[in-house]
């Protein structure tokens, strides 16, 4: 009786759907990039075209990851893995030049690489359901 109460979301009809927390951290990345632009002069540019533009579509991106559409969940892959090889690049080379880990510059870089990385694990992880349910049909 008590499973019949429980309601029905994404969580409980795709166990490895992480969906919730994909669209919460593009939205931490959109966040966290407006506030880079404001530290980190040396990219100002760059990260006014991201502030633009890519805020804008992480944030539609976010709100249209369902687990409906499988689309989206692989768009997010490879926005992901594209937004982490950059930023990462961009943390190096920014260690490399202040050799501190406490430089803002470098923490704002680092902190966006690593939000990718997660956003990545957990969309593939969601991706790989799609693959596994449709093997089992």
């Amino acid at each position: 009786m008590e499973k019949d109460n429980i309601q029905s979301s994404p969580a409980t009809k795709h166990p490895h759907y992480y969906g919730n927390l994909i669209r919460k951290q593009l939205f931490f990345a959109a966040f966290v990039i407006m506030i880079a632009a404001l530290i980190d002069s040396e990219l100002r540019n760059f990260y006014l075209f991201i502030g633009l533009f890519g805020v804008v579509g992480f944030t539609i991106l976010a709100g249209l990851t369902s687990p409906q559409k499988r689309g989206i969940m692989f768009t997010d892959v490879l926005v992901s893995s594209f937004m982490f090889l950059i930023f990462e690049y961009f943390a190096i080379s920014a260690f490399i030049r202040y050799e501190d880990f406490s430089d803002p510059v470098f923490f704002f870089r680092q902190l966006i690489a690593v939000i990718y990385l997660v956003i990545l694990y957990y969309s593939t992880k969601t991706l790989r359901y799609y693959d596994d349910a449709e093997g089992h049909k």
